[in-house]
């Protein structure tokens, strides 16, 4: 079984898009109900690893991310074989320049 685990930018992230919505939204129940769809996600990733697709950018990136989609948010994922973990590495808005922020 593979393990979580989340780089503190990602963290970053998530706390970031909640905060936006609940505070400068002043969305409560969107607020929570992204958080739980974020936390299903992570579940559904946990299960099912490599059922998201590969990120597959126009320019060249130095690691294979996978992405999985939650709303207008694409949370991004690494996954390690060898040591059985599987890496939150960025969770960003679709619509963002993706590819400039993961290199």
């Amino acid at each position: 079984m593979y393990k979580l685990e989340f780089l503190p930018i990602a963290k970053k992230d998530i706390s970031d898009i909640i905060y936006y919505i609940y505070y400068n939204l002043k969305n409560v129940t969107a607020s929570e109900k992204l958080k739980n769809l974020f936390i299903n996600s992570f579940d559904d990733i946990l299960k099912f690893p490599y059922g998201s697709p590969i990120y597959n950018p126009i320019g060249f990136l130095n690691n294979k991310y996978r992405s999985y989609r939650v709303k207008n948010f694409l949370v991004f994922y690494t996954i390690n074989e060898e040591e059985e973990i599987i890496t939150i590495v960025r969770v960003l808005y679709k619509k963002m320049n993706i590819s400039k922020i993961l290199k």
